[in-house]
């Protein structure tokens, strides 16, 4: 059974940077508000994150693979991020690597 790991502070304010995207937030806003949490680690993280708001229109997807980013970012397995993920967007997403395009996270440029 999954267990949700506890949100940091860092989750949270990531999700709900992202979550503006959903709901109309314009990117440069959204980009801001992320450049401040991650740093420049993700210069074009806020556009990547709308593509996905258009593929995966479901509400809350977008802003768990934020929250997701951001529990890698706070040293949080891949394998965790992928059951929270699952559990999240009810089947949705459970790759965090897929969904990124990546093979190996913990590899990709400004990741984990």
């Amino acid at each position: 059974m999954f267990v949700e790991p506890e949100r940091r502070s860092l989750v949270t304010e990531v999700g709900s940077a992202v979550a503006g995207l959903e709901e109309g937030l314009g990117v440069t806003a959204v980009e801001e508000k992320l450049d401040a949490l991650l740093g420049t680690n993700f210069p074009s993280f806020a556009e990547y994150m709308l593509g996905l708001s258009d593929k995966y229109a479901d509400p809350g997807v977008v802003q768990a693979v934020g929250e997701g980013i951001a529990m890698l970012e706070e040293g949080l397995g891949v394998t965790a991020v992928n059951e929270y993920l699952d559990n999240a967007t009810g089947g949705t997403i459970s790759s965090i690597e897929e969904v990124l395009g990546v093979t190996d996270v913990e590899e990709a440029p400004g990741l984990a």
